[in-house]
């Protein structure tokens, strides 16, 4: 059950592929609420002279940079989930400055009295979950978020799977929810979800 209020944060997470950034955007519009994007704002970070980026190139060989010194996304994405040392110094430097901007964000929703539907893909890794009334998880299959993800990064199925593995096992995450959006069938279906969450839990709590 979720601690309702009328300026209610709701954490949306899941595993990559899981398709949670579709639904954090669908809740938001449902509810008229704010929508923060973590993985919006760490590709703001990391954009060119970024305070992100500029973290970044002090501690990154120039084969991860373009020669427009832009971020080479796919060559850093590789080497983030096969390399842990790496990542997490990444996690060191970028995380702060994400929790750093969530906290604006929960903040201003209060004074504001709004709801805030936050998506943050790793909000359990982290341990953020407590800065939430509300968290949802959005779950699919291991074969339906592989798929996805291929489709979408142009990779291998391998490379795929490494990026899975790379976060906490979904259904660990699952069991940590308030509440599980099932998004492995079609996205109707995924909506009378969020439906039935919206009308049971922020209308009727």
């Amino acid at each position: 059950m979720c601690v309702w209020s009328v300026d209610m944060n709701i954490a949306v997470t899941g595993g990559i592929g899981s398709g949670k950034s579709r639904v954090a955007e669908e809740l938001a519009s449902m509810t008229g609420a704010e929508l923060f994007s973590a993985d919006a704002l760490c590709r703001d970070l990391l954009a060119v002279d970024n305070v992100g980026w500029l973290a970044l190139q002090d501690i990154l060989p120039a084969k991860y940079f373009t020669e427009n010194r832009e971020l080479n996304r796919p060559l850093l994405r590789t080497a983030i989930f096969t390399d842990l040392k790496l990542r997490e110094e990444l996690d060191d430097l970028i995380h702060p400055l994400v929790r750093k901007e969530l906290k604006v964000q929960l903040s201003r929703a209060r004074r504001r009295k709004m709801y805030l539907v936050a998506e943050v893909p790793l909000l359990f890794e982290k341990g953020w979950q407590g800065d939430f009334d509300c968290v949802l998880v959005v779950f699919a299959k291991e074969e339906i978020c592989i798929t996805r993800i291929v489709q979408r990064d142009f990779v291998s199925e391998k490379e795929a799977l490494a990026s899975i593995n790379a976060q906490m096992d979904l259904l660990e995450k699952k069991k940590l929810a308030n509440f599980v959006i099932e998004n492995s069938g079609s996205f109707a279906e995924t909506i009378d979800q969020l439906e039935y969450f919206v009308e049971k839990q922020l209308k009727n709590p």
